[in-house]
């Protein structure tokens, strides 16, 4: 694992394409016309519609017959279009700033940052002026795991009192969120939230694997990643699994396999044998009634269980990664060897984790859309379509799909009142498409033009932003 840790800073310092703001114009009103709006709080088209931006802001949205009299600097047709809401990324580990610039191109216009350093919020203020092209970002501290971290560099809470300091950290780091990781003693992880909750400070993150999913629910963790205790916590054996597990990590700390799905093959068979549908359905309640957000990140899950694949191995975005880092995101086996029963389970649990994301839709469990950027095959802004497309594979209508990586991005973040909707009074970071995505999720793909902060990128400027970066 440590290897791997320095192949990727050693992939950060490989040049990378320079990538300025390279605005449209300096114009401060744009005017998207007889476009049809998405409304993605309630899943519908609406066609005929005039969308008018001033100074990054959207004024007004409507008939034609309605627009305001207002000078125009740009005009854009919007016929056979469709206007989406930017998307977010709501899950991504990032390292150099000009790779930043593929999340906007392809529509991210947001991105959550899960391990905070000082570089990014000084990148977020190179977006923000538009001295570099770059999304909107919400930024993590550093990790913070027990006193065997799972990641060097991690900030260490072995008990109360450096949970409590580990806090302290974050809040002096300017995070945004406490990430929380996999190895916390509960005696720490208690604490992380507790002092948390006494800063009105969110934490997000690994539900550690000495805490049950309720547990951090009712302690207030605000969003679990990747779905890893789900499966376990569904089992009519939860509590026996869970001290068989507690032996395998003490023995295992720091392996690749406890870092990506937190158990043992074989302890995870033995829960996907046990399967409860009343546990699970009570364990549901328990998320919906706490607003826990659930990150699922599909996508490094589905490659990671698929990562041999011709599918995965052939991905034709690949090109777009700088050489020094595309070794490390495009690994040709599994960092971990296994055995072909062991590849099988990988798969069916997957499936299995598609299902269960359905059911919490179903009962619903509050989520949003995540990648895991940087990890196998995760690209930057590449591989939110793949998200969403995976969250429709389980189970989720096109238009729940895109409310994860749009609205419910907003409201996690107590925004909605300024963004993840095309309404007037919310920033202008619209993305146009040819085709609709309410008929096809795989439409978010197809893209038009993007406005980030009123600033417009037409096809013919991503493509020539894409150009720069392939190699």
């Amino acid at each position: 694992m440590r290897k791997n840790i320095l192949m990727l800073l050693l992939a950060m310092t490989f040049p990378s394409v320079a990538v300025t703001a390279a605005q449209e114009s300096d114009s401060k009103v744009v005017v998207v016309s007889n476009v049809t709006v998405i409304d993605v709080e309630n899943g519908k088209p609406t066609p005929g519609q005039t969308i008018v931006l001033k100074d990054g802001i959207i004024e007004f949205v409507g008939a034609e017959s309605e627009k305001p009299d207002i000078a125009i600097d740009v005009s854009i047709d919007g016929k056979g279009k469709f206007a989406i809401p930017g998307l977010w990324d709501m899950h991504i580990h990032a390292y150099g700033l000009n790779d930043m610039a593929l999340f906007p191109i392809n529509g991210v216009v947001g991105v959550r940052m899960m391990w905070g350093l000082p570089m990014h919020h000084n990148w977020r203020k190179q977006f923000g002026s538009g001295e570099k092209l770059g999304p909107r970002m919400m930024i993590a501290s550093a990790i913070i795991d027990g006193p065997k971290p799972i990641w060097p560099g991690s900030i260490v809470a072995s008990d109360k009192e450096s949970g409590i300091e580990a806090v302290t950290k974050a809040i002096a780091g300017k995070a945004d969120f406490a990430k929380v990781y996999s190895l916390l003693p509960r005696d720490a992880y208690f604490a992380i939230a507790e002092k948390c909750k006494q800063e009105n400070l969110p934490f997000d993150g690994h539900v550690p694997s000495m805490v049950t999913i309720v547990e951090a629910s009712d302690a207030g963790q605000r969003s679990m990643e990747h779905m890893y205790d789900v499966l376990l916590s569904c089992s009519s054996r939860a509590e026996e699994l869970r001290k068989i597990r507690a032996d395998f990590v003490e023995q295992n700390e720091g392996e690749v396999r406890s870092l990506f799905s937190g158990d043992a093959p074989e302890i995870m068979q033995r829960a996907f044998d046990t399967y409860d549908e009343k546990i699970a359905a009570a364990l549901f309640g328990a998320l919906k009634k706490n607003r826990t957000w659930q990150c699922p990140t599909l996508t490094v899950l589905r490659n990671i269980a698929y990562l041999t694949e011709p599918e995965i191995q052939n991905n034709p975005n690949l090109k777009y990664i700088n050489k020094g880092l595309r070794s490390f995101i495009a690994p040709k086996q599994p960092r971990r060897k296994q055995s072909e029963d062991e590849v099988q389970f990988e798969r069916k649990r997957f499936q299995k984790t598609l299902q269960i994301l359905g059911q919490m839709h179903k009962a619903g469990v509050p989520i949003i859309a995540g990648t895991d950027v940087l990890n196998p095959f995760c690209l930057p802004g590449f591989s939110l379509h793949t998200e969403l497309e995976l969250m429709v594979k389980a189970g989720l209508s096109p238009a729940d799909a895109l409310k994860t990586a749009t609205i419910n991005a907003a409201v996690f973040q107590k925004k909605s009142e300024t963004m993840g909707s095309i309404a007037v009074g919310k920033v202008a970071d619209i993305v146009l498409l040819n085709a609709n995505p309410l008929d096809d999720i795989s439409q978010t793909q197809n893209i038009e033009a993007v406005i980030l902060r009123g600033n417009v990128f037409d096809r013919a400027k991503l493509d020539e932003l894409l150009k720069d970066f392939e190699n």
